[in-house]
Order: structure tokens, then sequence, then C-alpha cells
């Protein structure tokens, strides 16, 4: 996977094609009842390597991993619409901040509301092209959520860390970047029963969350994107996890994709946070909005810059930046 150019023209004359004969943009998911065939996390371990992978080709030299995860709990079943009608601000952001993005859309639900059915987790193969937009309107919409204080965000951290391979790591030590839409706490560890259930691995015994996390972290820049309004648990437990400058406040739920953009040219050091607002604008967001995105970077643009004036983060022992 991971071939082609993404094409506005080819996703504007799609959109308006389904308007015109009436079909709407998530029509699977009206009538959906399992997980859509390329979504399912379960047919990963039967691909050649067993992983979903992200590649270097002739048409991209240079690619570069992002994973995209949605929650589409009946809280927030909006956000992948949403982030589905801004994919061209995303896709004319990434490369002014890095080179050949190839983008894997997930989603997850919470696990304990979905026992008897498939749907905690979905995940695409990564793309470069307009299929992109095919995966996220492919997303089951599943709304559904459990008491349990928490979502099953675990089970998106076990996909990036054992179920992928990316060229931007195993060749360059390039990490690739994880996006984490999430309101709700973390579970405490990703549970070996719910990994059979939902990847069909098998693994000895639970995974306490925070190595989970550490495991992710040494081939991932890991952000998680918290709404306003979400739970103010959940938030001191994100700043707990993953610390201030990867925990990236959501003013406007509906700009997911053009917050993810610029993190990434933020991340990149190709920006600044107050730079940010330009590009903003140039793709459409209003001055107001972009500088309510701007503010939610400035922690990040801070970290970069102390890295940048000393040196650089300390690196780990795969060769990934120790903290982001």
């Amino acid at each position: 996977m991971g071939g082609g150019h993404w094409d506005d023209d080819a996703y504007t004359s799609s959109s308006s094609s389904r308007r015109s004969a009436g079909v709407d943009d998530f029509a699977y998911s009206k009538s959906a009842r399992s997980v859509h065939a390329s979504l399912d996390p379960k047919r990963i371990s039967g691909k050649p390597f067993g992983k979903l992978e992200s590649r270097d080709s002739l048409e991209h030299p240079d690619s570069n991993a992002i994973i995209v995860a949605f929650d589409v709990t009946g809280s927030n079943i909006s956000r992948a619409v949403e982030a589905q009608k801004a994919l061209p601000a995303l896709m004319n952001l990434l490369p002014k901040y890095i080179p050949d993005p190839q983008i894997a859309v997930a989603a997850n639900d919470d696990i304990k509301a979905a026992i008897g059915r498939s749907g905690p987790v979905q995940i695409s193969e990564f793309e470069s092209d307009n299929r992109i937009d095919e995966h996220i309107r492919n997303i089951w919409l599943v709304g559904d959520g459990g008491g349990n204080n928490g979502e099953s965000y675990d089970l998106i951290l076990y996909a990036a860390a054992r179920k992928t391979v990316m060229d931007c790591f195993e060749k360059r030590g390039r990490k690739g970047y994880l996006f984490l839409y999430a309101d709700e706490p973390f579970m405490n560890e990703v549970d070996k029963r719910e990994v059979a259930d939902v990847f069909g691995d098998s693994i000895k015994k639970d995974i306490p969350v925070t190595d989970m996390i550490a495991e992710v972290r040494e081939a991932f820049h890991v952000f998680v994107l918290w709404p306003v309004g979400g739970y103010d648990d959940a938030y001191q437990q994100f700043l707990e996890l993953f610390g201030k400058e990867s925990v990236l406040i959501l003013q406007h739920p509906n700009k997911i994709c053009e917050l993810i953009g610029v993190t990434i040219g933020v991340n990149e050091q190709k920006i600044s946070a107050a730079q940010a607002v330009d590009d903003l604008v140039a793709v459409g967001v209003s001055k107001k909005m972009a500088h309510d995105i701007s503010e939610s970077l400035v922690p990040l643009s801070k970290n970069k810059a102390v890295a940048k004036a000393t040196g650089g983060l300390p690196r780990t022992s795969r060769g990934g930046a120790a903290r982001l």
C-alpha cells in the first residue's frame, strides 16, 4: 500500500457525485453490523509480514507514517465525519512539513460495550492517495460506550506498537506519528484476552499501559487530542502518561485535521506555534480559530525550542527521542 498521490479535484468530484446520487458519505456505517473488511484488525496477521506496512517506493522514496485514531463512541461519533470533510486541509498542510506522508486511519470504541460484536478497533492500510478518504468513510460509527470510565485507546497503542512496520523508522530512524482523539481515561493495562479477541494475537500476560506507551514511543511521536469539555480526570491522566507537550487541547472539534497538520509542522521544527496561524489561514481556517489552534501548540513549540537550543532530546536505544 501507500502508492499514488492525493488529488483535491478527485476528492471534490467524488463528494459531488455522492451528493447528487443521494448517497451518504458514511453509507457503509448506516447499515453496518460489523467492521468493514478493509479495517478489520484480524486481517493484519494474515498479511505477508503480519504487519501494516508503510514503505518507500519510486513514487514515495522518503515515506513517513502517520496514524490518526478516532473515538467513535456516542459522545464523539461526529469526529470522523468532520475529519473526512477536512481531509483536503490536512493533505495540503502535510507536504509543507514532511515528505511522502502515508496515513492509516483508525477508530476505537469501548470493548466493554462491544462484547458479542466486532468493532472495538478499526484500522486501515497506510495510504498516500484518495484511498485515505475511502477508509475514513468506511469507518463504522458505532456510537456505543460503556460506563466503565475508560475507552479502548490502549488497543490502538498495541496496534501501533506491534502491528506496523515503517521504512521511515527501520531505514532512517525517523519516528512515525500517532494521534489519538480521547476524552475518557486509558485503561490501566492492555488485556491479553482483548488482544486475542480483537487481533487474534496470543500474548503471555496483560501489558501495563505505561509499558505499552513506552513501547509505542520507541517508534512513534504520540499525541493525544483532548476536546474541551472532555473528562477532567482523563485530561489529568493524559498529562501524567504523556506529558503536557504531547496533550493537545482541541478547542474546535471539527478542526482535528488542521491541528494534526500543524502539530507535525511544529514537531518537525518547520514552524513555531505562532507561525502555524498563517499556514492554517491559507487552508481556509478563520484567523480566530487559527489562533486558538496555535495556542494548543505552545507547550510543544517551547519544548522543541529548548531541545533545539540544547542539542536535542535524549535518544533511546533504538534511535528515537525519549519524550515525544
